[in-house]
């Protein structure tokens, strides 16, 4: 590894740990815009300047302040999830998803049952701004082929409130279709507001809740700042919350019944909370809403917009292509380890005989760099002939003065796959408690025992020891090298480490081959 090479190396892991930084730090600017486009035959009211204005109500007035009734969970069971309401609230009480198991190899949970006295907990939540009813009837519940039907109602003064569920057995989208009848003509009316949940998962070690709203251009999705928690949005099409590796958010609303989003900080976790307009007659609302987890084809498969929650950034292309490409290994070889190895093999084979060839020019170049070095000295008075005598001497030795970074543009090249990889590696829920062998039982943390950092450390040993080098000060910064690395990878989850180890063997054994392929013209391949 020559100077220039180190160079690229350093520069590269300075350039993904800034980017990391920045990328993360996304901030949007408050949601203003009205939505025009309304479909034909579609009733919209437009919140008016007064309603955008009104204080932002957080807290609930429930009517019911004691136990009147005992309370019932039923459950439902899809291929994906199993999922429980309650007639307390009415509200989905629990969510644990089937494919995703934690530490305990039990299913990951992201919505959890409270007691009475901690209401606010749960899905689904419908507050009013005054007497709020807590205590609901389950009216309806049926199977159909595709989906579950759950239906609980509620009365409130002169208003019959029914909330509507439907679970898709085939994705982790949700419908909740809220009816509102009352033969009543008070002006005052009520006003809703749907709470709902940042996902959570306990195990999961510093799993913290971001807000996300979408763009006011309608075509991706920002993370909202933790100072920005305390503002509201005007009528976003996708509102929610999201954990490392979940997600809970509205992402249909065809009615436009919701006015203004905000949310609402309770004890380590976060609130969306959707509020509608002023309602004084009887009428009908359906919301949709993602359940589930960051995974690719699942968020795809509701809304194409939701893969920005991936957080892949400007690389997003190449995530996506690496992430589909490690998971049709994984479908072959059922071992995500292993699917790291060989994407790494994969993705350093093209490169190879650029590398090879690289290196091949960069010394033909360097046994001619005394003479290059004789001409600056001759000439260091007078540049422009200096410059002249230089691009003579390569004209007449066949050379490009390109060649000197040939050695380092296969690494240039990589950079990208490099920060991809990051990104796939170092937050994908597919790798969470993915066991590789041995100790490893957890792919998207770091190696309890930091053998595997240190075994990279001595990879990177290895590759100097390949590279002799004449200057002692270059000499010791390449010793101190692998043990800045070795602390630096020593906290990254065991998956990057895994292929950052496997590609410096990878390339240890391209500089073998490398030197075999150049030992007939007698240059050292390094």
């Amino acid at each position: 590894m020559n100077r220039r090479l180190l160079f690229a190396l350093i520069l590269s892991i300075t350039t993904l740990l800034v980017f990391n930084y920045f990328n993360n730090s996304r901030k949007v600017v408050k949601q203003i815009s009205i939505p025009t486009e309304i479909r034909p035959g579609q009733a919209y009211r437009v919140p008016t300047a007064q309603d955008l204005a009104m204080p932002i109500n957080l807290e609930i007035d429930f009517l019911d302040k004691k136990i009147k009734k005992e309370e019932k969970i039923d459950t439902y069971q899809t291929d994906l999830y199993v999922i429980s309401f309650s007639n307390y609230g009415g509200i989905v009480s629990t969510i644990d998803f089937k494919k995703y198991l934690g530490i305990n190899k039990t299913p990951l949970r992201t919505v959890y049952q409270k007691s009475f006295f901690q209401r606010e907990e749960g899905a689904f939540l419908l507050a009013l701004d005054k007497k709020t009813p807590y205590f609901y009837d389950l009216i309806e519940s049926k199977e159909l082929d595709d989906c579950f039907k759950i239906v609980y109602q509620s009365k409130v003064d002169d208003w019959i409130i029914r909330k509507n569920y439907v679970i898709y057995k085939d994705s982790y989208k949700l419908d909740l279709n809220l009816e509102f009848e009352t033969n009543s003509k008070k002006e005052d009316g009520i006003r809703p507001r749907i709470f709902f949940p940042a996902p959570f998962v306990g195990e999961i070690e510093s799993d913290k809740q971001n807000g996300f709203v979408i763009d006011l251009d309608g075509k991706s999705v920002n993370k909202i700042s933790d100072y920005e928690l305390d503002q509201a949005w005007i009528t976003p099409e996708i509102f929610g919350a999201e954990d490392k590796y979940f997600v809970h958010a509205v992402i249909g609303d065809k009615q436009k019944l919701i006015q203004r989003t905000f949310f609402k900080k309770l004890k380590n976790n976060i609130f969306p909370i959707l509020e509608g307009p002023q309602i004084k007659e009887s009428g009908k609302w359906n919301l949709s809403f993602y359940m589930g987890p960051k995974s690719l084809d699942d968020l795809v498969a509701v809304d194409e917009r939701l893969s920005d929650l991936l957080a892949f950034g400007w690389l997003s292309w190449i995530c996506k292509l690496l992430l589909k490409l490690l998971l049709y290994l994984y479908s072959f070889l059922n071992n995500f380890g292993l699917a790291i190895i060989f994407l790494t093999i994969l993705l350093k084979i093209p490169f190879a005989p650029l590398s090879i060839g690289g290196r091949r020019k960069m010394l033909e170049y360097q046994k001619h760099q005394p003479s290059i070095n004789r001409i600056r000295m001759k000439y260091r008075k007078d540049l422009k002939r200096q410059q002249e005598e230089i691009l003579r001497f390569h004209k007449e030795h066949n050379l490009s003065p390109a060649a000197p970074l040939l050695g380092c543009l296969p690494l240039l090249i990589q950079m990208p796959i490099l920060f991809a990889l990051y990104r796939v590696l170092g937050g994908y829920l597919d790798l969470y408690q993915a066991p590789f062998m041995l100790w490893f039982t957890d792919l998207s943390s770091k190696d309890p025992y930091y053998i595997l950092p240190i075994l990279m450390g001595i990879s990177m040993f290895w590759q100097q020891k390949l590279t002799p080098v004449a200057d002692s000060k270059q000499k010791v910064m390449m010793m101190f090298m692998p043990i800045i690395f070795t602390a630096l990878f020593a906290s990254f989850p065991a998956g990057l480490v895994l292929y950052w180890l496997t590609n410096n063997l990878l390339t240890i054994g391209e500089t073998y081959i490398g030197n075999t392929f150049l030992k007939s013209k007698k240059l050292k391949y390094i």
